[in-house]
């Protein structure tokens, strides 16, 4: 069975998320690579401001109590734990990040930046 293609954008965000890809452009120094990114960078920024939201991390729950016993015979010893119900957890995250990512990478490919 084949797979289908990844959709163009989602490569090098892919490739980005993984630590291991950078911009590339044939006579390009690393000082006009930086500049150029974070003249992209801003301006994405600029057009997409963070927007933070509460997300659920953990949606808690009913944690059961244990009983762990240690020993034999006489010397046989039992520790009893109660359940307790555990509250959910919370995080907040960044709505518009994956957006201004788009933003970044279209920048640097209308500027003849590849992404390897």
């Amino acid at each position: 069975m084949r797979s289908a293609p990844l959709p163009p954008l989602l490569l090098p965000l892919l490739l980005a998320l993984c630590g291991c890809a950078q911009w590339e452009r044939p006579g390009a120094t690393p000082q006009l690579r930086d500049a150029t990114l974070a003249r992209c960078e801003a301006a994405a920024y600029n057009r997409a401001r963070p927007e933070n939201i509460r997300v659920m991390t953990d949606r808690g729950g009913w944690v059961p109590g244990s009983r762990e016993c240690r020993g034999e015979g006489e010397r046989r010893r039992c520790t009893e734990t109660q359940g307790y119900r555990r509250s959910p957890s919370y995080s907040t995250r960044d709505a518009n990040e994956p957006v201004r990512e788009a933003m970044v990478s279209d920048c640097m490919r209308r500027d003849g930046w590849v992404l390897r």
